[in-house]
Parts: C-alpha cells; structure tokens; sequence
C-alpha cells in the first residue's frame, strides 16, 4: 500500500527558569520572526496582547508554529519528504531556544499524518471490511440511515514509556484515501538534537510496522 506524508506536527514543553527578565517578549518574537518566517513561508505574525507569546500562520492549513511558554509547536506541511520535514522543524525549535534562552525541554510529542489511496475509491467500505473486518448486517444496529464509517485505535509502548498512539479510519473530505494518524509521545527530559531521530523512529514504525499492517488486511 502506498504510504504519502502530510503533516508533520511537533510539540515541546520548555524548562522556563525564573528570572526578573520575561522569558518571551516582543522583540523576541521579532527576531524569530525575522529568521524563521522566511524560510518557512510564514506569512501572518500574531502576537499576544502583552508580549508572551505568538502564533506564526503559513500558507497551508497545516503549516504554523505556536510559542505559549511552556509549550512550543511547530506544525508542517510535508512537500517533500517526513525526513527532510523533521530536519526544518528542528531548525526551527533550535532557532526558537537560541532567542529565548531556552536550554532544558521535556515532554516531546510528534504527530505523523498520512494519507494511503485505496484502489477500489472506497475507504468507508474498506476500513470497515477489510481493517475492522465486519459486514453491514454486523454493524446495522449502529447505523441510522446515513452515511456510516469506522476506524480503529491502538496503543502500542514500549520500555522506555514511549507511547505510539495509532489511528486508521477513512479521510471523510476524500473517501479515495485513509487517513493514518501516528501520535508518538516521548515523556521526560528530551533533548532538540534527538528531535529528528524521534521523528524518524515513529515514521519507520508507519512506513514498516503499519504499512505490514494494512497490507495483510488486503491479502
């Protein structure tokens, strides 16, 4: 089954110390602005009212970057490929820290969204048949004379309380195509070097683990 990146979401807490200097202020803001807004297409500034924080708005719907102290996010189009999506989002986290003094981080979460085209035009009847494996009269009591899809969720951890949170359900604006949801949350203190290779770790586990995954359910 064809795998096609989208989006690329990634979010941070920051370790703010306390200080009679506010951690973020306008100037700030200016300064990541001016760096990162050009090579990302960011074309609207939104500051707060008072200084603490912004919202940087794309071109796309899914491009964008929120700074509210403690949290960072950074969200991206994929054009290209997920790696080289996650090698820019880290740029931008590490230009991010370089002008707010930010040196200690925790609580790293990554979302990877795919789409994957069905050959039959039908992910509804798809996802339904062949992933949940059902029928119409097994799940008729559920309808209520509309249109009817389901989906499925799974947890999958592992020993270092990495927790991968899996959604496959169809893309109900395309029913071409399911959409696949990978939310992979690293808890703890968390470095912005190991940004990339976390974002890589939960995209193999897409394009391998998941992708086994679909591809049996089409056999």
């Amino acid at each position: 089954m064809e795998f096609v990146p989208k989006a690329l979401i990634v979010g941070v807490f920051a370790a703010v110390q306390p200080s009679p200097a506010a951690p973020v202020t306008a100037e700030k803001i200016n300064r990541i602005w001016a760096e990162v807004a050009p090579r990302q297409g960011y074309r609207q500034l939104q500051l707060a009212p008072d200084g603490s924080g912004a919202q940087f708005v794309g071109g796309h719907p899914d491009d964008g970057l929120t700074i509210q102290l403690p949290l960072i996010q950074v969200r991206a189009n994929i054009e290209m490929t997920a790696e080289k999506a996650a090698d820019e989002v880290q740029t931008t986290f590490k230009t991010i820290a370089k002008h707010l003094g930010l040196g200690q981080f925790f609580n790293l979460g990554i979302k990877h969204v795919y789409h994957a085209p069905i050959p039959t035009n039908d992910a509804r009847g798809h996802v339904l048949r062949r992933v949940l494996g059902k029928n119409e009269d097994e799940v008729g009591p559920l309808q209520r004379g509309g249109q009817f899809w389901g989906g499925v969720k799974y947890g999958a951890g592992a020993p270092d309380n990495s927790q991968f949170v899996l959604t496959i359900e169809p893309w109900l604006a395309d029913d071409r195509f399911i959409f696949i949801d990978l939310d992979a949350q690293f808890p703890g203190v968390t470095t912005l070097d190991t940004l990339k290779d976390r974002a890589r770790d939960a995209e193999q586990y897409l394009t391998g683990a998941v992708r086994e995954y679909l591809d049996s359910a089409e056999a």
